[in-house]
């Protein structure tokens, strides 16, 4: 019996992800290694494999060389039916253009120019979802590939302009933002991109950085590190931003703390309530050495977070560089908003429950204080403060954390969660040097008690980890045996070969903790998308396609374009109608149309006529729970699917197909399911433990994302 196409597609995917997330040695020759042997696992083995293949492999382009690109262009060309399957587009991890040859010699061969670049774009517009940038190809970025970019009327969603900071792109730039403008006003605002980067575009200058955001009302994610951002443009140029999710204004020297303290105490995308979501990651690391921060502008800013509510979905917080204060005094406070306290740490542990990665870079606190922070066994003022959940803490440039006083392990072995942590290169180094296994041995101190009984104490195993690619950064990892592996080096040096004389494949991946170390949001959805989650909010399709197989009206698909969002989305709410007489019936409409208003049978005399009026109830739960919007849930699961899923033939005649309609039934589905209450296998503990790691790891991606390739990766971790 031949498997549906749906479920070849997903297992293919779980291991087009394994294979793709080979990481050793991390080059950008490895991508297409790995690619090649997927491929020759499954391309051949039938039509269906055939077409998840090339589904999976055209969906996420990446440019290693100028020369592939060419050569992936003249594909497109020749094959216009793949132009279908585009949805990426990643030049950021492309070699430098000119390999040795002048300018002149690459206008000649003409590999990867502006023109060749436009014509790719004027192939795929219309499909292309993200289009990731890199310093390496700002030269070949002119003024209509750029305003191409930025208009509305693509499906674009995803737009990264990382490290483009030469004097002639920003003049282009800067030209094709001002063609978004017909004199002071905008043109049309651009309601489809969702996420911005400009990390490190220094040259942009801030009324042009202001004018642009001025034109991008949706923006999720908005990545503006290192710019030319000053106070004017982020208290008055921002707009009203009620989906921002992902912030970034790191190191940006023209930012006061002023205008930071003001942009979080007034500015709407940040106080307004009836925004639609509150902030997920934040990242404000500021320069310590110049900066004009104090630890009670510091402490001021975290109490503005609380009251918003920003505190109780924050899972990143980088406040390195920020001062904070220290105190003995434990008086706990619960006010409207936060519990108040003297101490900026303790505060954040008892005001934050959900962060999992923090930087407090450049901050000499004693270890002490580092370990009461982390310690998850001490009193709390409330029983219904929930336990710490962090994952990751960044304490470089600590002067207390050096490498006489990194052989007490206390740090390490205070908090249950605590996974990585990350190092000036002196403390890093004395572990790195105390054995040639490059780790060090602690134990858990489960009481309160001084003196310990070791055989009642669990061992845990911490190591050195360095990326070279990544400049100067020095973690140290606690080991497991899934997620933060301890054999990497080892495991990615032997090459084994099975008894035919087969070499065998490992999968060696990069640790999960580097995730959490990430200064740079991570923007697009990746190679494999982990969950659904994060693509639908980033890419907001009105109606999404529900597989790379079947549309919504039941027939086969080579893939779909999807019309561009043209209108700002709406709060959560639904439509009511209000009647204006002394019962206040009330009801509501499950209407999604603005303009269509429901019919209502009038019971009122015409003696005693009775106005109604129509408006938007924001009490209703959100849109995407209301019954009549159809979820991937209830196509999947519809009945008349499950009858005739395998009956249908993946290339099968186009009349079958058009003949084959589907009806839907609407049968909800809770997905009670959690990271913490999985139960995979109550008679095999280690399953159920794997299988609770995976759900944690999928509920984290829809915040941080994934770093698997490698540029993009060296963008988000360098120093």
């Amino acid at each position: 019996m031949q498997l549906p196409p749906e479920i070849v597609y997903e297992i293919l995917s779980y291991q087009f992800r394994d294979i793709m997330s080979n990481d050793f040695p991390s080059s950008p020759e490895k991508f297409y290694s790995n690619l090649n042997i997927f491929l020759r696992s499954n391309l051949t083995v039938n039509k269906t494999f055939y077409h998840v293949c090339r589904v999976l492999c055209y969906r996420y382009l990446n440019f290693t060389t100028a020369r592939g690109f060419h050569r992936l262009l003249g594909t497109l060309k020749a094959n216009p039916q793949l132009v279908k399957l585009v949805q990426v587009a990643d030049f950021e991890e492309l070699t430098s253009i000119g390999l040795g040859r002048t300018g002149e010699m690459n206008k000649s061969i003409k590999n990867l120019t502006n023109e060749t670049l436009w014509e790719f774009l004027m192939l795929s517009g219309n499909y292309l979802r993200e289009f990731l940038a890199s310093e390496h190809i700002q030269g070949d970025l002119d003024e209509r590939i750029i305003y191409f970019l930025l208009k509305p009327g693509t499906p674009l969603s995803v737009v990264d302009f990382c490290g483009c900071s030469h004097d002639d792109f920003t003049k282009k730039f800067t030209s094709a933002v001002d063609k978004l403008y017909a004199g002071s006003e905008v043109r049309d605002f651009n309601y489809q991109i969702t996420s911005l980067g400009l990390n490190d575009c220094t040259a942009i200058s801030s009324r042009t950085l202001g004018r642009l955001l001025t034109t991008l009302p949706e923006l999720q994610k908005l990545d503006l590190a290192h710019t030319s951002l000053n106070d004017d443009v982020i208290i008055h140029s921002i707009p009203h931003l009620k989906n921002l999710t992902h912030l970034s204004l790191a190191m940006c020297s023209q930012l006061t703390p002023r205008g930071i303290m003001e942009f979080f105490s007034y500015h709407p995308a940040v106080t307004d309530e009836n925004n639609c979501s509150t902030l997920l990651w934040l990242n404000l690391q500021v320069n310590a050495h110049t900066s004009s921060w104090n630890d009670v502008q510091t402490l001021f800013l975290l109490k503005k977070l609380c009251r918003y509510g920003h505190n109780k979905t924050l899972q990143y917080l980088n406040i390195g560089g920020m001062p904070l204060h220290q105190s003995d005094d434990s008086t706990v406070l619960k006010t409207n908003y936060y519990w108040k306290c003297n101490d900026t740490l303790q505060f954040i542990k008892l005001n934050f429950p959900k962060l999992k990665s923090l930087s407090i870079k450049d901050n000499n606190i004693p270890i002490p204080k580092l370990s009461q922070f982390l310690d998850s066994n001490l009193d709390t003022p409330d029983e219904h403060i929930p336990e710490q959940q962090l994952k990751y803490l960044n304490i470089a440039n600590n002067s207390y954390v050096n490498k006489w006083t990194i052989q007490d392990p206390t740090i390490f072995a205070t908090s249950k969660s605590l996974c990585a942590v990350e190092l000036s290169f002196d403390p890093w180094q004395q572990i790195e040097a105390s054995n040639p296994r490059h780790e060090i041995i602690c134990r858990t101190n489960s009481s309160k008690s001084i003196i310990q009984d070791f055989a009642n104490t669990e061992a845990i195993k911490w190591k050195c980890y360095i990326g070279s690619a990544y400049g100067r950064r020095y973690w140290i990892y606690k080991v497991d045996d899934t997620l933060n592996r301890g054999d990497l080096d080892a495991r990615g040096n032997i090459t084994r070969y099975d008894s035919m004389g087969h070499k065998m494949i490992d999968i060696v991946k990069h640790p999960d903790f580097l995730k959490f170390a990430q200064n740079k949001i991570m923007l697009g959805c990746g190679i494999v998308s982990q969950s659904s989650v994060r693509r639908k909010l980033s890419y907001r399709d009105f109606k999404p396609q529900i597989s790379k197989f079947f549309d919504r009206n039941g027939g086969i698909t080579m893939g779909t374009r999807s019309p561009p969002i043209t209108v700002p989305s709406r709060p959560p709410g639904g439509w009511r109608i209000m009647e204006n007489d002394e019962s206040g019936d009330s009801y509501d409409t499950e209407h999604e149309d603005m303009e269509e208003t429901p019919e209502v049978d009038s019971h009122t005399p015409s003696s005693n006529p009775t106005r109604m009026g129509l408006y938007w109830d924001r009490s209703i739960s959100d849109l995407q729970h209301i019954p009549f919007q159809e979820t991937d849930a209830d196509y999947m699961n519809g009945d008349e699917l499950q009858r005739r899923r395998s009956q249908l033939s993946l290339l099968g005649s186009q009349k079958s197909a058009a003949r084959l309609k589907l009806h839907f039934k609407h049968n909800r589905l809770e997905n009670s399911t959690s990271s913490e209450t999985f139960i995979y296998d109550p008679n095999d503990s280690t399953m159920s433990e794997l299988y609770r790691k995976h759900l944690q790891v999928v509920d984290e991606y829809a915040v941080f994302g994934c770093i698997e390739r490698g540029m993009y990766r060296y963008y988000s971790l360098k120093a």
